[in-house]
């Protein structure tokens, strides 16, 4: 064997065939060239990091100190100024952009063997929050056989938004060319990406693939915790702010002997999440008016209300519940929410109080200038016409789904009527009404007085409960508190806000849903999916150590029986992304659709 090495460069997916000009008694070296095969991975709402046309760093979740500054702990932080912050006087599509080229955060990733991550987007998401999978992700040791054909060179898509889906949806498009073309530029093989979504990402990879030409580029989807069809949580929060901790499971004694290792991390969790919880309220809005200020000026947030296909777990569509005083129900919305619910000015269930939406400003039009409510049903006429296009979708064929339950989710909204009476007031204040109110949201019930005295003297710890609600009920039964994770009103018997005549007092219920506390279960996995494998996975309490917890709330139950295990702090909406079973999904689904391509490229 003789002479100079002859190198062939065969692409992988044409060793079926044999290789020509091979010569004997030379030495012949194969090179197998792979396949670029990209992953552009979508972040939800609130997970890019965003600057204004100045430049100024507006939202950035990884800087704790400028969100609380800017949103939360202080007082400049008021509903006014977060709208001059993140709307301007009116909303603007171009006002804010990604923020990818901030070169001290993009340290964070830095990798002196992959040194293009800042190129290919990784500095524009909430680190954070997307970090850690993202970089699993990219280290990831792939199938041999998939790792034969392809390579994953994993990019970020972070968008504004703020604007619509739709407008993201367009710029993805364009970014699923553009990251082609850069790998054929190099004189590598590319045909297709792979898509994985988190949350809103999965609207905005759905309106993607809706553009001319572009579902055919791209391999496969997963996506994860989406609100297919919206959220009441979107509705619930615009009238009362972001929730503040409830319903958490307890555990008894059987539990504990059972996984003592999972339960103490449960009991550490329910101590350090109660106070993200109230941070995360801080900075997210601790009522309707600073949530509204923000979400009622942006086409992306109410892109997440419910849409005219939304149904509540229990499979109704009519997912807004009135109760009066005697108990009669009125179900909303009879066939479309932008009417019924949306567009309703006056009535006290209407999604936007006008005087919100414009807080410390002009509340109507001037002759030369649009009122902060005609720029509303700007971006409601928005947000809807996005619904309806993503009505007409033809879901790609090689698309999956994973979702998290068996946390309160609002999958509906309900509102109790009761008459504003001293009585009524007293019973409120007991917790006597026989609602979970926001105000009750506490109970005495796993307190150590309460334990130490259960069963000593009949009746005693309920007494201990119902003096503890009376004593605490000048903060806890106030207009303030009652309106911060939470929403009480006066109402006429009209409907109408009102502080004269024979009134009402309407509350909102806290959710009660199975979900994962922001998205619930009949939306996550509303997607209407090929049967010819499983394409939908559950994430739950699957070894039923909250077994007890759900048995006293019912409608917490998941409807499915669910795949993969994870604790009730982990598997909550945002934080179910850092999680072993979303990877072990992930992976599995990207090799999975990687396997069927192989098999159709090898059988030509």
């Amino acid at each position: 064997m003789t002479g100079l090495t002859k190198i062939f460069n065969v692409r992988a997916r044409d060793l079926k065939n044999p290789v020509e000009g091979l010569e004997t008694e030379k030495r012949n070296r194969i090179v197998i060239e792979r396949d670029v095969l990209p992953i552009i991975f979508v972040p939800g709402i609130m997970g890019s990091r965003l600057k204004n046309q100045k430049g100024d760093t507006i939202w950035d979740p990884d800087d704790k100190w400028l969100m609380l500054k800017n949103y939360g702990l202080f007082w400049g932080a008021s509903a006014k100024n977060r709208k001059q912050l993140m709307i301007g006087e009116k909303f603007d599509p171009s006002y804010l952009d990604v923020f990818n080229d901030d070169l001290e955060h993009n340290k964070v990733f830095a990798d002196h063997e992959d040194t293009t991550r800042d190129k290919r987007g990784w500095g524009g998401v909430y680190w954070n929050s997307c970090g850690e999978f993202l970089q699993k992700l990219q280290t990831r040791e792939w199938d041999q056989t998939v790792n034969l054909f392809f390579e994953f060179p994993v990019h970020v898509f972070g968008y504004n938004w703020t604007a619509s889906n739709d407008l993201a949806g367009q710029k993805l498009a364009t970014e699923i060319d553009l990251v082609i073309q850069l790998y054929r530029d190099m004189g590598r093989f590319c045909d297709y990406v792979i898509l994985v979504t988190h949350s809103m990402g999965g609207l905005v990879a759905r309106n993607a693939c809706l553009r001319e030409g572009i579902k055919d580029k791209v391999l496969g989807i997963v996506h994860g915790v989406q609100p297919t069809d919206g959220s009441p949580a979107a509705y619930w929060r615009m009238k009362a702010g972001f929730e503040r901790l409830h319903s958490v499971p307890d555990m008894d004694m059987m539990q504990w002997l059972k996984n003592p290792v999972k339960i103490l991390k449960h009991k550490t969790n329910t101590l350090t999440n109660a106070l993200k919880d109230t941070v995360s309220a801080w900075v997210l809005g601790t009522d309707g008016e600073e949530v509204t200020a923000l979400l009622g000026n942006m086409p992306g947030g109410l892109e997440l209300l419910p849409n005219k296909r939304y149904k509540n777990n229990d499979g109704d569509p009519c997912w807004l519940e009135l109760i009066d005083s005697n108990g009669n129900k009125t179900t909303l919305p009879k066939s479309d929410p932008y009417e019924e619910i949306y567009r309703e000015q006056e009535l006290y269930y209407r999604l936007v109080n006008p005087d919100w939406l414009s807080p410390g400003g002009i509340k109507k039009a001037s002759i030369d200038k649009v009122g902060p409510w005609d720029s509303y049903l700007e971006n409601l006429d928005i947000a809807e016409t996005f619904h309806e296009k993503l009505a007409a979708e033809t879901v790609h064929p090689e698309t999956y789904q994973y979702y998290s339950s068996g946390i309160a989710s609002a999958d509906r909204v309900v509102f109790v009527s009761m008459e504003d009476t001293l009585l009524a007031a007293v019973k409120r204040k007991l917790g006597m009404n026989g609602h979970p109110t926001p105000d009750s949201r506490k109970s005495t019930d796993k307190s150590l007085v309460f334990k130490a005295v259960k069963g000593s003297v009949a009746g005693l710890p309920i007494l201990i409960d119902k003096a503890f609600q009376l004593v605490t009920s000048p903060l806890t039964d106030s207009e303030w508190y009652s309106n911060r994770g939470g929403y009480r009103e006066r109402v006429n018997d009209q409907g109408l806000p009102s502080k004269e005549g024979n009134l009402q007092m309407v509350t909102l219920q806290l959710p009660d849903g199975a979900g994962d506390g922001t998205v619930p279960e009949s939306s996550a996995r509303a997607l209407p999916l090929p049967t010819d494998t499983q394409r939908t996975f559950c994430i739950a309490d699957r070894h039923e150590f909250e077994g007890t917890f759900i048995g006293q709330n019912e409608r917490l139950k998941p409807k499915q029986q669910p795949d993969f295990d994870e604790g009730y702090f982990d598997r909550g909406h945002e934080p179910v992304l850092s999680t072993s079973s979303v990877r072990f999904i992930t992976f599995t689904l990207i090799e999975n659709i990687c396997r069927g391509e192989i098999r159709r490229l090898l059988q030509k």
